[in-house]
C-alpha cells in the first residue's frame, strides 16, 4: 500500500501540527502536546505535556579522536536539534562547533600528518547511507563549508587515513557499499563492497583497490603498505585480506578463522614490531569462551593468543602509535568495563580505572604523539564524560561532561537471576521504585536490541527514569540468551531454529514476577527496539494473557519479508543469525515463528514506532503489523517519523516519542482507556 495513501488521513493534522509547533513557546504549559511536522501520530489521542518529561535529557559528548600534533580532540555533541562535530582544546573548555545542518555527523578523522583538514561522515534523514566530506576549519567564527568527496548514491561503511607520520599522507582508504536503490530498476539486489583509495583534496581521482560481490568487507585497518579487511567465507569462517595501493590481487593474511555470529574477529589496530615486522592486534575468542587479545604478524601469518586467563570479553583495545607505550585493554566483567594497561612481554596488566564509577567505557584511543589516553565513560550517575589518562603523570582527568544534567539521584542497579525453561540461568538488571511507592508495583520490561548486545549498568534513559520515579514501576533489563558479555556459547544459543528460546526466557521472567510480592504481575508492560522490538511483539503473541501491553520500536514483524527487504549489504550477516529464507524448510520455520503470522493473538494494546527511512528493518514491517493487529480489534498507537531511520535522533522527534511512550504506559497501569482512534489502515 502506498505511503501517500497511508498518510492521507493525517495531512490536515500534520499541517495544523506544523502551525502549532511554531507557536509552542507561546502556549500554556498544560496545552496538549502535538507531534512535530515530520511526525505522523496515527491512533494516538491528544495528551498534555508532563512537566517532568518536558525537562531536557542530559546531552553527553562523545570522544571521536585526537589531533595528530596538538593537545585537542574531536567531539560529537548535540548542537541545536542534531549531533554535530566540535573541537575541544583542553579540559573543561568550551567546545567550538565545526559543523551544522539538519543531519547528524557520524564520525570524523584528522588528516594524520599535520592535521590541516579533517574528513567526516554523515547520512541523510537516518538512512545510514553515509557520505564523506572534507572540512578545513577556519580561524574565524564562521563555519567552513564541507566538500563532498564520495558519491551520494552509495554508502561508506568505514574509512581510515593511511599513516602520514612526518610526511604528507598517502591518501584515505574507505569501504563503499552498493545500495539497493542503485540497482532497483535493473532488479539486481546483491551485496557489493568496493575498497577505494582517494586523495581527499582531489576526490575526482579516486580509484578502486578491490571488490567483493555477494559478500562484504568489514573492519578496515591500514598499514604503511596498504589496507587490511575482514571478509566472511563459506562455513562460518572469516579471513583477512591485505590490499596494496597498486591494484594488485590481495594477499591472504594467515589462515581463515572460525568466528561466531557475534563477530568475534575484529581488527583493532596495527603497529610495527622492534624488528620492523607489521603487527596487527585483534579481539578474538581463539581459546575458550571469551574474546582475548591476539597478536598477528602480518608478514608470516602467525597468531598468538595472549592474556587468555582473564575470564571476560575484551570489548575494546587501543594500540599506541609511539614506541614505549602500553596497550589499553577494556574488559567486560559482569557488565562493567574494566580498563587496564599492558605492555606485551612485560608484567601483568595494570588496572587504572579505580577512580571511575562502575560503568561502560567506549572508544579508548592514544594520542598519536603524546602519552595521553582518551575514552568515553557512562555510569549510573552520568550519561557520559570524556576522560584523559596522562601516562607520564599517572593522572586521570575529566575533559568534558554532560550538559543539561538534572542532578537526579543515581540509579541503583541490582541483578535478577532466574531459570529458564531448559534450566539455563538468565540474568537481568533491576531498578526498584522509591520506597514511597507501597505494595505490589507495575513492571516495565525493556529488552535490548542486537540481538548480540547487552543491558549494562549505565545512565538510565529519561523515559525509564520517569517510569520508576513518577509511576513507581520496577524496570527490568533482561539479558536473554543471545546477549553478549556471557561468552561465545551463550551468544549463539538463539541462532536459527533456537530463536524462540529467547522468547521463552521472557516467559520465565514473567513467572519470576508472578512470584514476587513487590511486583504486580497484572500490570507488566514489555518494550524493545530493533531485535528487542521483535521480542516485544513475540511476547505480545505468546504471553498476551500475562501482560498489560507492549511497545515495539523499529521491530521485525516477519522474518521472511525482513530478510528479503533489508538492505543487501546487511542480508548475509542477518541470514547467518536468523536463518536463510531461500531454503524452503527454513522459510516455513521463519514464517511460523514470525509475530505477524499470529497477529490475531495480540489482545493487549500495542504501540508501534518506526522511521520511514530505516535501512535495517524496513518500514513495511510496522505497517503490516499495525494493520493486522487492528484488524483483530486490538487498539494500536502508531508513530511514524518521516525524517528518521532506525532510531530517533532529532530532538523534537525524540522528546515527543518519550512523552507518548510515558502516556501509553501511564494509561495502561492506571487502567485508563487508550481512546483508540479509528483511522484508515496504514
Amino acid at each position: 500500500m502506498s505511503s501517500d495513501r497511508a498518510a492521507a488521513p493525517h495531512r490536515r493534522w500534520r499541517a495544523d501540527a506544523l502551525a502549532i509547533w511554531l507557536l509552542l513557546p507561546a502556549l500554556a504549559a498544560a496545552a496538549p502536546l502535538v507531534p512535530g511536522p515530520q511526525l505522523i501520530a496515527d491512533g494516538i489521542p491528544s495528551f498534555e505535556e508532563h512537566a517532568a518529561a518536558a525537562r531536557e535529557e542530559p546531552s553527553a559528548p562523545r570522544f571521536v579522536g585526537w589531533h595528530p600534533l596538538r593537545t585537542e580532540m574531536l567531539v560529537l555533541a548535540r548542537s541545536g536539534t542534531r549531533t554535530q562535530l566540535h573541537v575541544l582544546d583542553g579540559p573543561q573548555l568550551k567546545r567550538r562547533a565545526l559543523t551544522t545542518g539538519a543531519d547528524p555527523v557520524n564520525n570524523a578523522q584528522w588528516e594524520p600528518a599535520r592535521g590541516d583538514y579533517l574528513v567526516f561522515s554523515r547520512d541523510h534523514g537516518g538512512d545510514e547511507a553515509y557520505r564523506l566530506f572534507r572540512l578545513q576549519p577556519g580561524s574565524g567564527p564562521a563555519l567552513a563549508t564541507p566538500v563532498a568527496i564520495t558519491p551520494a548514491d552509495a554508502r561508506v561503511s568505514d574509512f581510515e587515513f593511511l599513516p602520514g607520520r612526518d610526511k604528507a599522507p598517502a591518501g584515505l582508504v574507505y569501504l563503499l557499499e552498493q545500495l539497493d536503490r542503485q540497482v532497483a530498476k535493473a532488479g539486481e539486489r546483491v551485496s557489493v563492497t568496493r575498497l577505494m583509495w582517494v586523495d581527499p583534496q582531489q576526490p575526482a581521482l579516486a580509484r578502486q583497490l578491490g571488490e567483493v560481490r555477494g559478500g562484504r568487507f568489514t573492519s578496515l585497518r591500514v598499514t604503511a603498505g596498504g589496507a587490511i579487511v575482514v571478509t566472511r567465507i563459506q562455513g562460518g569462517r572469516s579471513q583477512l585480506l591485505r590490499f596494496g595501493l597498486d591494484g594488485a590481487e590481495p594477499r591472504l593474511v594467515g589462515a581463515a578463522a572460525k568466528v561466531g555470529d557475534a563477530g568475534d574477529l575484529a581488527i583493532e589496530g596495527d603497529d610495527s614490531g622492534e624488528d620492523g615486522a607489521q603487527l596487527l592486534w585483534q579481539r578474538q575468542a581463539a581459546q575458550g569462551d571469551f574474546r582475548h587479545v591476539q597478536r598477528l604478524d602480518v608478514d608470516s601469518g602467525r597468531r598468538d593468543a595472549l592474556l587468555t586467563d582473564i575470564p571476560a570479553d575484551l570489548e575494546a583495545l587501543a594500540v599506541p602509535r609511539g614506541a614505549g607505550l602500553p596497550l589499553a585493554l577494556v574488559h567486560n566483567e559482569a557488565g562493567v568495563s574494566v580498563l587496564r594497561l599492558w605492555q606485551p612481554g612485560g608484567s601483568a596488566p595494570q588496572r587504572i580505572d579505580a577512580a571511575l564509577a562502575a560503568g561502560v567505557i567506549t572508544n579508548p584511543r592514544w594520542h598519536p604523539s603524546l602519552p595521553l589516553l582518551a575514552f568515553g565513560h557512562a555510569s549510573a550517575s552520568s550519561p557520559g564524560r570524556i576522560y584523559v589518562y596522562d601516562k607520564s603523570k599517572a593522572v586521570m582527568q575529566v575533559w568534558a561532561g554532560a550538559e543539561g544534567d538534572d542532578a537526579r539521584e543515581p540509579t541503583e542497579y541490582t541483578t535478577l537471576r532466574w531459570k529458564s525453561f531448559d534450566g539455563l540461568e538468565i540474568s537481568g538488571l533491576h531498578i526498584a521504585p522509591p520506597a514511597r511507592f507501597k505494595g505490589p508495583r507495575p513492571v516495565y520490561v525493556s529488552i535490548h536490541g542486537g540481538p548480540a548486545s547487552q543491558s549494562r549498568p549505565g545512565y538510565l534513559a529519561k523515559g525509564l527514569y520517569q517510569l520508576v520515579n513518577e509511576l513507581g514501576m520496577h524496570v527490568i533489563l533482561p539479558n536473554v540468551r543471545g546477549s553478549e558479555g556471557f561468552g561465545k556459547r551463550f551468544v549463539n544459543l538463539d541462532n536459527g531454529r533456537q530463536r524462540e528460546d529467547s522468547v521463552r526466557d521472557i516467559s520465565a521472567l514473567l513467572d519470576l514476577i508472578a512470584g514476587r510480592a513487590d511486583m504486580d504481575a497484572t500490570k507488566v508492560v514489555v518494550a524493545g527496539g530493533s531485535y528487542g522490538g521483535y521480542m516485544s511483539l513475540a511476547v505480545a503473541v505468546r504471553e498476551s494473557a500475562r501482560i498489560a501491553g507492549s511497545i515495539c520500536r523499529v521491530g521485525i514483524a516477519n522474518f521472511v519479508s525482513f530478510l528479503e527487504n533489508t538492505e543487501s549489504y546487511r542480508r548475509d550477516n542477518r541470514r547467518a543469525e536468523y536463518g536463510d529464507e531461500r531454503d524452503p524448510e527454513m522459510r516455513a520455520f521463519l514464517q511460523q515463528i514470525s509475530p505477524l503470522t499470529h497477529a490475531s493473538a495480540v489482545k493487549k494494546p500495542l504501540f508501534v514506532v518506526h522511521g520511514r527511512n530505516d535501512p535495517r528493518v524496513p518500514y513495511g514491517e510496522a505497517q503490516a503489523m499495525v494493520q493486522a493487529v487492528r484488524a483483530a480489534g486490538t487498539p494500536v498507537w502508531f508513530l511514524t517519523a518521516e525524517d528518521e531511520g532506525h532510531s530517533f535522533t532529532g530532538k523534537g522527534n525524540r522528546e515527543f516519542l518519550q512523552q507518548a511512550s510515558f502516556e501509553f504506559v501511564r494509561r495502561l497501569v492506571n487502567g485508563q482507556p487508550l481512546q483508540p482512534v479509528q483511522t484508515a489502515a496504514p
